[in-house]
Formats: structure tokens, sequence, C-alpha cells
């Protein structure tokens, strides 16, 4: 049994098929269906296996480095549990929950391939500079925290919050500067998911271009003249694959028609302007 597992979990057995070049190695398991298909790359690494190249880091869905399509649809493998592959789920983005494979034996059958449009180094493992291709090199990916600004705090008898004290219920400023990061992860299922097979420089890109000019009004224009770019927002067929794949729920889609909204306004004013 494996670390963590608990005596009252049903084993979940798996075929594991790694794409590797032309071809696939293929590797028989069991596994309780908490554990994810991360996890059960390691073990099968772990005890020896030759398993084909793959990409991960951080094991909770934080670096987007683990991306890759399985069974037809793009996932993060460390969010991709044995559980979730032993049930239904879709096999396109957005389509309709599909009844997992088996093969004789009544395993699930589970096809793990690398993301489209990246680069392969080698197994499933990609470089996604197709993901960064489009963004803006200028793009900043600090943002202000959105419940910045006045709010209460507990009462400070000491004084030691903020010159003065802090009265009991009083609406003061949190500190000035608090920053996140963008939510994007870059983990490039969003344009392995895209439909679009004309020069489009992907909804990952065009997520950061939005963001930038919501965070910096300064830079619209710039940004502007990038969406409205041939290869900007004009090529999207609003499939919304890459809302429906994202991890994050950045919803790339939704910024591409706040780009969209954006650009038909700024040609409204222009007209208006002429007719003056």
């Amino acid at each position: 049994m494996m670390p963590g597992s608990t005596k009252n979990e049903a084993m979940v057995s798996l075929v594991l098929n790694i794409r590797d070049g032309d071809s696939h190695a293929s590797f028989s398991l069991e596994a309780e269906p908490h554990r994810t298909v991360l996890d059960l790359l390691e073990r099968l690494r772990a005890g020896g296996g030759v398993v084909p190249a793959y990409r991960h880091s951080c094991h909770h869905g934080s670096c987007g480095t683990c991306g890759a399509i399985i069974n037809g649809l793009e996932a993060l493998m460390c969010l991709t549990t044995a559980g979730d592959l032993a049930s239904a789920r879709p096999r396109l983005p957005g389509g309709p929950a599909v009844e997992p494979e088996t093969d004789g034996q009544g395993a699930v059958v589970v096809t793990l391939e690398p993301l489209a449009r990246m680069d392969v180094i080698s197994g499933i493992a990609v470089v996604p500079g197709r993901v960064f291709a489009g963004i803006p090199g200028e793009a900043v990916y600090l943002a202000a925290v959105e419940n910045a600004g006045r709010s209460p705090l507990p009462a400070d008898p000491e004084g030691a919050r903020a010159e003065g004290g802090c009265k009991p219920d009083a609406a003061v400023w949190r500190p000035a500067g608090r920053v996140r990061f963008e939510a994007c992860i870059e983990c490039g299922l969003c344009v392995s998911a895209c439909p679009v097979a004309v020069p489009f420089i992907g909804p990952a890109a065009l997520a950061a271009v939005n963001r930038e000019r919501e965070k910096r009004p300064e830079t619209a224009a710039a940004m502007l003249a990038l969406a409205a770019a041939p290869d900007g927002v004009g090529p999207c067929g609003r499939h919304l694959a890459c809302s429906r794949v994202c991890p994050q729920a950045v919803y790339p889609g939704k910024h591409i028609q706040m780009l969209r909204n954006a650009l038909g306004a700024a040609a409204r004013h222009a007209a208006g302007m002429s007719a003056d």
C-alpha cells in the first residue's frame, strides 16, 4: 500500500500509455483514487521503470509545468487523480462526460500526450515557448491586491499599528503597496486546447495584454494595437476551449472579449470624432 493510503479506499486499476515519440510506453498499476497522475509517474520512476520524460515542479497546481493532454483533454497531471480518470469526464473542452475506456481486464486506459503547439523535448516534456511568445515584454506580472483600501481592523490599545494608535472598529488604510502575482501560471493548457489554425498570438498572450491595459492605463493604446493586429483578437472563433481548461479560472476568452469591446468602443469614438 502506498504511503498516505487508507484501508477503505478501493484501488483503481490503470494502464498508463505515455507518448514517447511515435510510440507509447505502457505501464500497468493499481492506485488509490486520490493519487494524481504525477504521483503515479513518480512511483513508476522510483520503482526503476524507464518512464518517458515529463516536466514537474510544485506538485500542487501552482507552477504549471506538468501540463499534458490526458485522454484527449488538457490538464495538469498534479491535479488529475486516478479517481477522476475512473469516472465519466469530458474528452474535449466543454464536451459531454464520457465513460472511461477500459481494457479486457477492466483496467482504465489512460493516454498521456504532450501539449499541442509546443516543441517537444522528449516524451511528454515540452518547451512552452508558444505561451510566452505573444506576451508583451514590458508586461508587469504583479497586480494590486483587490481588497486593498479601507477596512476595519481590531483595536490596538498600545498604538503600535499606526501613528496615534487605532481605535476599536476604526476604518484604516491597509499598508500601501500590497500586490500579488497574476493568476495565470503560464501552463500552456489554453494554447494547446485552442483550435485556431491561423497565425494567432494565443489566449494566454491576449489575456496578458488585457490585464496590462487594465493595470496600466498609459499602455492602453499600445495594448489595443496588439489586440487589433492580424494575429490578435480577430482569429479567435470564441470556442472558449481556453477558458474551459484553465486550471486557475483566468478565463482567457473573457479577456479576449473585453479587448474586442474596447476596440469597438475606440472605433465608435473615432467615428464620432470624425463626424464632428
